[in-house]
């Protein structure tokens, strides 16, 4: 048996048509961290951000990118409706604020190239 690979991080990496406006999104409306930029011209912009422990990094595309299909982020956070009441009547919303079946609340958006983002909190039940 071969040794396992350690991974010491995971980026995921999107590809924006309009990195401005994703840039945007992600950075002033979600307020995720950024944790290094550069702008070296039209096709070489960067921003990386902490998503959680994950880096999400946004990447300037050297033509244009096709919308990301098959993949989403689905994001734990401490207080889903208190996000949710703060979000909901501003994002593209793909599902309103439920309670799941499996043990979560959540809801869902799309950023403005329709990337999926799910926010749930683990529900708390008394024992």
């Amino acid at each position: 048996m071969s040794e396992p690979v350690i991974v010491r991080e995971f980026r995921i990496k999107l590809y924006p048509n309009n990195f401005e406006l994703v840039r945007n999104f992600y950075e002033n409306e979600l307020g995720f961290l950024v944790t290094n930029h550069w702008d070296r011209g039209s096709r070489d912009k960067g921003v990386m951000f902490d998503v959680g422990g994950t880096t999400l990094e946004l990447l300037s595309p050297e033509a244009e990118c096709q919308p990301i299909a098959g993949c989403d982020l689905s994001l734990e956070v401490d207080d889903v409706e208190g996000l949710w009441s703060q979000m909901k009547d501003s994002k593209d919303v793909l599902h309103e604020l439920r309670h799941n079946k499996w043990g979560d609340t959540s809801f869902r958006i799309a950023d403005p190239e329709g990337f999926e983002i799910s926010f749930f909190t683990e529900d708390k039940t008394e024992i």
